[in-house]
C-alpha cells in the first residue's frame, strides 16, 4: 500500500512545523516528516527582490528535486535529503528519509504546484493574523525583509493556496494540540485501514 500523504501549508510562523512534529509524535514509527525548507536553493539561484535574496518566492524552491523525492516516497523508495540548521545554514546534514505509512509534508509553498497537490491525500492550511505571524517569527527577523518581501509574498503566493486545503485551521483560535486533535479526527473519518487509532 502506498503511503498516505498529509500536507501542511500556510504562512511563516503559523505552526506548520510544530503541527507536523505533533502528528509525527502521535503516529510514531508509522510516520515520517518531509520538509519543503530542505529544497530551498541554498547553493545559488535565489531570486532577488529590493536587492535582497527572496526566500519566499516560488522560484526559491527546487521543485524538480522535490517532486522526484515525493514521488519516490509515494512509490515506496527511500530518499536522501540535505537538512540545514536554521541558525547556521552552512551546517548541512545528509539524512535518509524512508517510506512510511504516513508522510507528513510541510512547507509554506506546499500547495503552490499542482503536481505536488496531486500527491497529497489530505491537505491542511494553517492561518493566523499578520501581526501574530510577525510576532511569532523567530528566524530572519529583519524588519525590511518582512515588510518588503515576506508579507507581500505571502499575499501573492501563499494565501491564495488556502482554497486547495481540505481543512483550514486558525492557530490564533486553536492551540497546536487542539489543531492536531482535529486533524486526527478528520483522518480517521476517512476510514484509513493503514492507521490504527491509539
Amino acid at each position: 500500500m502506498k503511503p498516505f500523504f498529509i500536507g501542511i501549508a500556510g504562512g511563516s510562523a503559523t505552526g506548520k512545523t510544530t503541527l507536523a512534529r505533533e502528528l509525527k509524535k502521535y503516529f510514531g514509527r508509522e510516520a515520517e516528516v518531509f520538509y519543503v525548507d530542505n529544497y530551498q536553493k541554498f547553493e545559488g539561484g535565489l531570486p532577488r527582490t529590493h536587492g535582497m535574496e527572496n526566500w519566499d518566492h516560488p522560484k526559491s524552491v527546487n521543485w524538480d528535486k522535490m517532486l522526484r523525492d515525493l514521488n519516490s516516497l509515494k512509490n515506496g523508495h527511500s530518499i536522501i535529503v540535505k537538512s540545514r540548521e536554521q541558525k547556521e545554514l552552512k551546517k548541512v546534514k545528509k539524512l535518509v528519509l524512508r517510506p512510511a505509512k504516513i508522510i507528513i509534508a510541510e512547507g509554506y509553498l506546499l500547495f503552490y504546484k499542482p503536481a505536488v497537490r496531486h500527491l497529497l491525500d489530505f491537505s491542511i492550511f494553517l492561518t493566523a493574523g499578520e501581526k501574530t505571524r510577525v510576532q511569532r517569527r523567530t528566524k530572519f527577523k529583519n524588519a525590511e525583509y518582512i515588510e518588503k518581501i515576506l508579507l507581500p509574498m505571502h499575499k501573492k503566493y501563499i494565501e491564495p493556496t488556502k482554497k486547495f486545503a481540505d481543512l483550514v485551521l486558525d492557530t490564533e483560535k486553536y492551540s497546536i494540540t487542539r489543531a492536531a486533535a482535529k486533524v486526527k479526527k478528520r483522518i480517521y473519518s476517512l476510514c484509513l485501514s493503514n492507521v490504527q487509532e491509539k
